[in-house]
């Protein structure tokens, strides 16, 4: 795997935590994008009712590129999360789901009970198994 191919991927889960930020964010972006435009091309009254309205929002989302693919790798990053070890979670917890006070090798090594060099072997591991599934 290459330097790039990994930065991309370590982005992707040190932005995990803030996924439903990200994704009320969009959402709310889309809204936005959706009152500026005047659907009322004719001059007439509007023919939509507010359930089309409704309809046409969930339509947005669901077909919006940015809110599919925040949605797919938080789906991949959990999926991937459920199958490991109390330790090896803790490790990538520690390593990128934290915003400040981010612990070096050596504090991630003492507080999960492992080797530095299992720190390092296990984030790169972890790494090498998620970049393909994101689809980056």
């Amino acid at each position: 795997m290459s330097h790039k191919e990994i930065k991309k991927a370590e982005i992707i889960l040190s932005q995990y935590p803030y996924f439903n930020y990200l994704e009320q964010e969009r959402k709310e972006e889309l809204e936005r994008l959706k009152s500026e435009v005047d659907e009322n091309i004719g001059g007439g009254l509007s023919s939509s009712s507010d359930s089309h309205i409704h309809e046409n929002k969930i339509i947005k989302f669901s077909d919006d590129d940015v809110l599919n693919k925040i949605k797919r790798n938080r789906t991949v990053i959990e999926a991937m999360l459920s199958h490991l070890e109390p330790y090896q979670k803790q490790i990538i917890e520690l390593s990128y789901f934290q915003r400040f006070n981010q612990p070096n090798a050596d504090r991630i090594a003492s507080v999960a009970n492992v080797s530095r060099a299992t720190v390092f072997r296990y984030r790169n591991h972890f790494i090498t198994h998620l970049y393909p599934q994101l689809k980056l």
